[in-house]
């Protein structure tokens, strides 16, 4: 274990804020869950959670556990054979699955990836509640509640 001599407090709610050098080390972003574990009952490790969403396309469709990471079929596929990419076994199911605009630039938020995410949960799993939904996705069933929140306001407009 390496000690960053960096000290933080908690605040009057219990929180801590983790430090901006090693969420960048650590590739951890804001809004990215972390898992806590004890050691020997008086260590707390900090680790950024991983989900069964494959780690590349973060699709949740036949993954598989490799190396502390889920990878999908198609990306293993890939990884195998680099010259050959996982896009030409895939078509697109229909013109709605395909998006040929550009979001800001080609990038999307973290939100509108998971909004996607939970509207193709709920058709994969249209009878799972909301705690359900959030076990598939690797979150909260709190943030499944707020994209379906959000997800019904931009259907509505």
């Amino acid at each position: 274990m390496k000690d960053t001599g960096m000290i933080r407090s908690l605040d009057s709610l219990g929180r801590i804020v983790v430090p901006v050098e090693i969420r960048m080390t650590r590739n951890i972003d804001i809004g990215d869950p972390i898992e806590f574990f004890i050691l020997n009952d008086e260590i707390i490790v900090l680790r950024k959670y991983t989900s069964t969403e494959c780690t590349f396309c973060r699709s949740l469709d036949h993954v598989t556990y490799y190396k502390d990471q889920f990878i999908c079929n198609s990306c293993l596929k890939e990884l195998s054979n680099p010259e050959r990419t996982a896009d030409d076994d895939l078509q697109p199911e229909s013109p709605a699955d395909f998006n040929p605009e550009p979001i800001r630039g080609g990038r999307r938020t973290k939100t509108e990836e998971m909004s996607q995410r939970l509207e193709k949960a709920i058709e994969e799993h249209p009878y799972a509640n909301q705690k359900e939904l959030a076990e598939v996705l690797g979150i909260s069933q709190a943030r499944v509640s707020q994209l379906k929140r959000k997800l019904n306001l931009l259907s509505r407009s």
